[in-house]
């Protein structure tokens, strides 16, 4: 046998020795004992912007879950892109269960209607818990004088295409909300994407767009002072946050309905012990006082449920945006 036969030889047979050890540790991984995780900080990536309603959320379950688990949870702000670039970024992740992701309704309307995503909105993770689902409400600038859906709509129609709204990126909710708007009032006007709540808001306040769809937390204290104008709430059921604000149903726009939620999903091939003492600590965080009362503010209505029931909602949200992407697709490009 030569010499080099043999070294050839010698580096087959480490690389075959090193498989079952590969195995045995991705099964390690995959069997770990509720007792000894977690044993470190956790990482929760949320692909939105400091200071809206989505982050506000993050945080708080984050404080609840630290006391839970023992063991800090730091959030990991990774906004733009309609949330595509932090959701991005927990895709590639080691799937340990010490980085989990924050998503919202974007992450399944980037599901149906996005085409070259880096990740697979379902295959790339698996469903932790759902959190809670909240409305989003459609508010614009006091400078258009306008009071009412009906109004705006009347002034979009005499105006195509010269009136701008703010959105969280292309596929998110405040995107997706206000090109139904077009679509089934036939009506125009022109998408300019911002990082978030907390700059749309900006936007707003300076002029530079004249309406967003956003959370209650966001807008309620510029609602309240007069810098915004609340003119509908986007699901078929008012907001316990904002009770006199009609809903698009309401204001003229009938079968208009959709709405935001939150949830958690962490990388694919996480441990099941860390999705099931995750999932128990988020259902327990529905059930405390502080948590129901923070989030009553937004509008929410917190949720508590199985992995599996998250993974069943998850499906079901993509297909509604499925349904709707023949619809609206030509608006989304």
């Amino acid at each position: 046998m030569s010499k080099q036969t043999a070294m050839s030889l010698s580096r087959s047979l480490a690389v075959l020795l090193t498989l079952p050890c590969a195995a045995f540790f991705q099964a390690q991984a995959q069997t770990l004992s509720p007792a000894t995780w977690p044993d470190r900080p956790l990482r929760l990536i949320a692909p939105v912007s400091p200071g809206g309603g989505g982050d506000f959320s993050a945080r708080l379950l984050a404080k609840s879950l630290a006391a839970s688990l023992r063991q800090p949870v730091v959030v990991d702000n990774r906004p733009g892109g309609g949330g595509v670039l932090g959701t991005a970024l927990a895709a590639q992740a080691p799937a340990d269960g010490y980085t989990v992701l924050w998503v919202s309704g974007s992450h399944a309307i980037s599901a149906a209607f996005e085409r070259n995503l880096p990740y697979d909105p379902l295959k790339s993770f698996d469903p932790v818990a759902l959190f809670a689902k909240l409305p989003f409400i459609l508010v614009v600038s006091p400078t258009l004088n306008v009071s009412t859906l009906p109004e705006l709509i009347a002034r979009l129609r005499a105006n195509p295409g010269k009136l701008n709204y703010a959105s969280s990126g292309i596929g998110s909710i405040s995107h997706v909300g206000l090109e139904m708007l077009k679509l089934m009032a036939k009506v125009d006007m022109v998408n300019v994407n911002f990082k978030g709540a907390a700059p749309s808001i900006a936007a707003l306040l300076s002029g530079e767009v004249q309406m967003a769809m956003l959370g209650p937390l966001s807008v309620k204290p510029q609602i309240a002072n007069g810098r915004l104008r609340a003119l509908a709430v986007s699901t078929a059921k008012r907001s316990p946050a904002l009770p006199g604000v009609p809903t698009f149903a309401e204001s003229g726009v009938p079968g208009y309905d959709i709405a935001s939620w939150y949830g958690m999903v962490a990388p694919r091939g996480a441990p099941r012990a860390a999705i099931e003492r995750l999932n128990a600590a988020i259902n327990a965080a529905a059930d405390e006082p502080a948590v129901r009362e923070a989030l009553a503010e937004e509008g929410a209505e917190l949720v508590k449920g199985t992995p599996q029931a998250f993974d069943a909602f998850l499906r079901a949200q993509v297909a509604q945006f499925v349904a709707l992407r023949g619809k609206v697709d030509l608006q989304l490009r």
